[in-house]
């Protein structure tokens, strides 16, 4: 098995193939939305953290170079360290379009005159320009010399910053005349993983330096998770929210992804597919993991792509280190995978015998219409495992009993009579010897692995 999928690899001729589910309808689309922007323009391209928008954007990035586009791709969380998002991204601007041979010479404008904002706009000079205000209270033993000073170098630093936007403007109107029918799109990944000052920062940045007709920023951003973070930097009773909507003309909503179709992938790709079962999927391993049961938990449980890469990872160096633990626990311990890291008090109650059986089914009934899909041998499978594990023996007698009682009730239902004899078939299976061992001790060895004890 492999602890990491191959690093991801774009065909640059075709930069499409290389997603495990369709993405080039809806990279199309945000193409003609971006070629139809005629002034300045921020979209956000929104979806949950680990949902693939990064992969996303460099594809789509691939596909418009394809086309002709000018583009500069910018990592924010790469950067976050430097602590300037304004030196970030005119580094960034000038090293990419440095290689246009058609328009070196308004790119080195752009540059040059991006060099002498940076030398205008220090700390000081960017607050006041970026809030409009100067604070002159309380100045002390400033002199009025002292202050003239730093009247002047703001004022200096704004016309330079007109000078940048104005060489900005003349670049992307170049475009036009280079037969490009995109505006120069930049496009900003991962602001959400940065420090919520630096992402403040960046966003202010854009919005006051590089604000000019034809020029389309496009930023992969989880809106939700950052309008909380920037709410939490700014403190209690702050919108954090309506903040980012000043900021973004349009958020465009990344589709959610084919689950059953990125499983299958990460699970070809890690090198685990004869450990898991699914349609279309080969196994020799008779113990495997239920890749269609990934998929509900998946589902059920909201997990983001990273989530369920780490569920396959987790589960393939479960069965490697366990290759003979038994068949009936692969559905538990896929459950018990997601419970450790979403609702850790659960898991630790389950693994300790804290939980009976019916307190362990009333927490999981409210999910089994996504966990089980209707498959009812499955559902009477989980639940019958998971009270032998919880009360051995004496917890399958007692469902064997109430599954046999409602089965043969007078006038019971067909309903009720086809769902409980799938009980009573498996609680009397469970009842032969070789189910009468520590079945939870394995499960705790066994989750042990990945760091329970």
């Amino acid at each position: 098995m492999k602890f990491e999928p191959p690093k991801f690899q774009i065909d640059d001729k075709s930069p499409w193939s290389a997603s495990a589910f369709d993405l080039e309808e809806t990279g199309n689309r945000l193409k003609n939305l971006v070629k139809s922007a005629e002034g300045p323009a921020v979209i956000a391209l929104t979806a949950p953290w680990g949902t693939g928008k990064t992969t996303f954007l460099d594809m789509w990035s691939a596909s418009l170079l394809n086309d002709g586009a000018k583009v500069v791709k910018f990592s924010a969380w790469e950067v976050d360290y430097t602590h300037d998002a304004l030196v970030a991204l005119i580094q960034e601007l000038g090293d990419q379009l440095s290689t246009d041979k058609d328009s070196s010479e308004a790119v080195k404008k752009v540059t040059s005159t991006g060099a002498e904002l940076l030398k205008h706009v220090a700390p000081f000079a960017l607050k006041l320009m970026t809030s409009g205000l100067i604070d002159i209270d309380g100045i002390g033993d400033f002199t009025e010399k002292l202050v003239q000073q730093k009247l002047k170098a703001h004022e200096q630093a704004k016309q330079t910053a007109d000078r940048f936007r104005s060489q900005l403007q003349e670049y992307a109107g170049n475009l036009e005349s280079m037969d490009i029918t995109y505006p120069l799109i930049i496009i900003v990944d991962e602001l959400d993983r940065c420090r919520p000052s630096y992402a403040v920062e960046t966003l202010e940045v854009i919005k006051h330096f590089f604000n000019v007709p034809g020029v389309v920023f496009v930023i992969g951003v989880d809106v939700e998770q950052l309008g909380e973070a920037i709410k939490g930097y700014y403190g209690l009773g702050y919108d954090g929210h309506r903040y980012l909507r000043k900021f973004f003309h349009l958020q465009v909503k990344l589709p959610e992804p084919d689950l059953q179709a990125f499983c299958q992938n990460t699970i070809s790709k890690l090198g685990l597919t004869e450990l898991f079962e699914g349609p279309g999927m080969r196994s020799s391993a008779e113990n495997s993991f239920p890749v269609e049961f990934i998929v509900n938990l998946a589902g059920t449980y909201r997990l983001s792509l990273r989530d369920i890469e780490r569920l396959v990872l987790e589960a393939g160096a479960i069965y490697a280190a366990n290759p003979k633990f038994p068949n009936i626990l692969s559905y538990p311990i896929l459950w018990l995978l997601i419970q450790k890291q979403t609702n850790i008090q659960l898991f630790e109650e389950f693994a300790e015998h804290k939980l009976s059986s019916e307190q362990a089914w009333s927490v999981i009934a409210p999910f089994k219409k996504g966990l089980f899909r209707g498959e009812e041998h499955t559902e009477a499978l989980f639940r019958a495992t998971i009270t032998l594990l919880l009360e051995g023996q004496s917890g399958i007698a007692e469902l064997q009993r109430q599954a046999r009682q409602l089965t043969e009730a007078e006038n019971g239902p067909q309903e009720q009579i086809d769902y409980w004899s799938r009980f009573l078939e498996i609680a009397t299976d469970f009842q032969k010897p070789r189910y009468r061992g520590d079945f939870m001790k394995t499960v705790k060895s066994t989750m042990s692995l990945l760091g329970y004890r």
